[in-house]
């Protein structure tokens, strides 16, 4: 931006100086042009222009005649100048009064001479400067403000890239938390039955093992395609909900048996839905999240797939600490979160929630009351 700004600046101060030499010796020349017409019209010395002051010398003779005003030192310097060769010339008459002298010969061999005060001249070249001055430093505080825009619209891709840069870290850091937590609490209950069992009785749960690394690299090949296209409608695909949440809730009933609470799935026989089975399954497995994470040893969370006109609902239902509707909306910003509940939460999981089922051309509605649970409701499209 400084360099830009320099080069503006040098730019207007080379046409300011331009200028101001160009206009300076038009007015030169114009001042020129006035006194050889007062010497070719001159017939006396007595009626000068104003400003300027007449000398003459008869041929033949010593006698100078000055036009009375003139001062001493101006009727000095005009007797000098009648006796130089015809030309023009700038001196000073005393008393820092510049002026400008032209002499004639004319035929009948006499000599004429006339001086004009420079100083109307230099008065208005110095206006002529200072109106440049001020032009050129309005000029340069254009030229920073535009560089300023400029430069902002130039690192504009690059903070939207930087944002969305930190997004993803934020979004990453929290959907790669439970499926690693339910990942890890399920190795840790293999590892303490492979003790006692014999291996061939952990087949099952070394396929939920198994799901459950596929399901994280699904989260994380999900995660990548909404960094790069967050804005871009989902495949129009057919998605059975209730399967959706068959899954979400198998693969979190270890996670949610290790905190003893009771995760359980009511649906119906199909749920089908236009969208992306990833990030519907996201949105499910967020919104069982926060419930578990609002729930005290004890409770309960039931996930239920019903339909109703023209649409599908998917409700999150738990019995936990509640929540106040007065904080409903605000449940929804990124990083924000209520105020009870014992569970690590970001502010996350309900924000992509949400940003799945608007991306689905759903809602996310929110119920509750402080110590009577809270019901989160994913309502999408009937396919």
């Amino acid at each position: 931006m400084a360099q830009t700004a320099g080069a503006i600046g040098v730019v207007l101060l080379l046409v300011g100086a331009l200028m101001f030499v160009l206009t300076s010796r038009q007015e030169s020349r114009a001042l020129n042009s006035e006194l050889g017409q007062v010497l070719a019209m001159a017939e006396d010395v007595d009626d000068p222009p104003p400003g300027q002051v007449l000398a003459q010398r008869t041929a033949g003779t010593d006698a100078v005649e000055v036009t009375p005003s003139a001062s001493p030192e101006l009727v000095r310097v005009l007797d000098d100048a009648l006796r130089r060769q015809p030309g023009r010339f700038d001196t000073d008459a005393g008393d820092d009064h510049p002026v400008r002298v032209l002499v004639a010969h004319r035929p009948d061999g006499s000599r004429w001479a006339v001086a004009a005060d420079l100083a109307p001249l230099r008065e208005r070249q110095g206006q002529l400067g200072v109106a440049l001055l001020v032009a050129e430093l309005a000029g340069l505080a254009g030229a920073l403000v535009a560089a300023a825009l400029l430069a902002r619209r130039a690192v504009a891709p690059l903070a939207a890239a930087l944002t969305l840069q930190r997004r993803f870290v934020a979004d990453a850091s929290h959907e790669l938390r439970t499926p690693l937590t339910v990942l890890h609490t399920r190795a840790q209950m293999i590892a303490r039955r492979a003790r006692a069992q014999p291996v061939e009785q952990l087949t099952d749960q070394l396929d939920q093992l198994v799901a459950d690394t596929r399901a994280l690299g699904e989260v994380v090949d999900d995660l990548l395609v909404s960094a790069a296209a967050e804005q871009e409608p989902p495949p129009d695909t057919v998605v059975d909900l209730a399967e959706v949440a068959r899954e979400v809730v198998a693969s979190m009933s270890a996670y949610a048996r290790e905190r003893d609470v009771e995760l359980r799935v009511e649906v119906e026989a199909t749920a089908p839905v236009r969208g992306a089975q990833v990030a519907l399954r996201r949105a499910l497995t967020a919104l069982v999240d926060n419930a578990l994470g609002h729930v005290s040893a004890g409770g309960h969370v039931r996930v239920r797939v019903r339909h109703r006109p023209g649409c599908v609902a998917a409700e999150v239902v738990d019995d936990g600490v509640g929540l106040d509707p007065a904080e409903a909306d605000r449940l929804f910003e990124r990083f924000a979160h209520g105020t009870a509940g014992t569970g690590r939460r970001f502010g996350l999981g309900l924000a992509l929630a949400q940003q799945v089922a608007q991306a689905h051309r759903g809602s996310l509605e929110v119920t509750g009351a402080h110590g009577r649970g809270a019901t989160f409701t994913l309502l999408l499209p009937l396919a």
